[in-house]
């Protein structure tokens, strides 16, 4: 799937560089010799001026779509880190609440990484995910602490869990588009203003060569600018370079890799992708 989207990529990029190449010839066959412009000089600044514009909007919207990228990257961090917390913190508590509470959090993870994470792609949250974050919140209600190495687990608890639901809140806000559908407008047009400049300002005694680069060079670097903001726009997906939950993945290695050292596998109520059992 990704190498396929790769592609399409490419060739969207081939298929703008054709039409531009073709609306080329068309213009150099049938437009007058000298080009559209008595003053070619006056062409030239309106055209630097144009692409300068374009290129300023991109660059802003470009720095907007990274950043809210960046913090996608960065929400799904922070969730992973307060996951793994919360899960060596519950070794604090007494047996059977330490063995519940270990359980949620795995099994949390596990609908994050196998049913949220794909979901999110359509910019959906999954409802299994909300049960087991409520059911953790449950079940650490019900613990008793005595003493006060358990007091302070609760506290450390407090923060981790606030952390955890933040994390996730801000990683669901990310799925969404950040580029509302005016600006893309505004961008498509300003693109194919450029692009439409460059035609216009081709002359049939240069070389056709030469104004056949300048068409493909101005084509491409609109064109792979305008694909680069969508990219950053949709931080999730099945597209190279989306978001993966390599986090989580990460933090739920190291869980297991905790529970085989210390025998205690088989606390875990659900299965790695699959929703949970029905005594879960």
């Amino acid at each position: 799937m990704r190498s396929v989207q790769l592609w399409l990529v490419l060739v969207l990029l081939a298929a703008i560089n054709a039409l531009a190449v073709v609306a080329l010839l068309l213009l150099r066959r049938h437009g007058p010799r000298g080009g559209w412009f008595a003053e070619p000089q006056h062409a030239a600044g309106a055209f630097t001026v144009t692409g300068t514009i374009f290129a300023v909007l991109v660059g802003f919207v470009f720095l907007l779509a990274f950043n809210s990228y960046s913090d996608a990257r960065g929400s799904a961090r922070d969730e992973a880190r307060a996951a793994a917390s919360l899960f060596h913190v519950a070794e604090r508590f007494p047996a059977p609440s330490r063995d519940t509470l270990q359980s949620d959090i795995v099994c949390y993870a596990r609908a994050v990484v196998g049913l949220e994470w794909p979901a999110m792609a359509d910019d959906r949250s999954s409802p299994e995910v909300d049960r087991r974050e409520a059911r953790l919140s449950r079940d650490f209600d019900a613990v008793d602490p005595t003493g006060q190495v358990q007091a302070d687990a609760m506290l450390s608890w407090f923060d981790d869990a606030d952390l955890l639901r933040e994390a996730r809140q801000e990683r669901l806000a990310e799925a969404s588009r950040f580029i509302p559908t005016t600006i893309w407008v505004l961008l498509l047009i300003a693109g194919a203003t450029v692009i439409g400049f460059t035609l216009i300002i081709s002359d049939p005694r240069e070389r056709r060569g030469g104004q056949i680069a300048m068409v493909v060079a101005v084509t491409t670097a609109v064109g792979a600018g305008l694909l680069i903001v969508n990219f950053l726009d949709r931080p999730y997906g099945t597209h190279v370079g989306a978001i993966e939950p390599a986090p989580m993945e990460a933090a739920l290695a190291g869980i297991h890799r905790d529970l085989l050292a210390h025998e205690r596998p088989d606390i875990v109520a659900c299965t790695a992708l699959e929703a949970p059992r029905a005594d879960g």
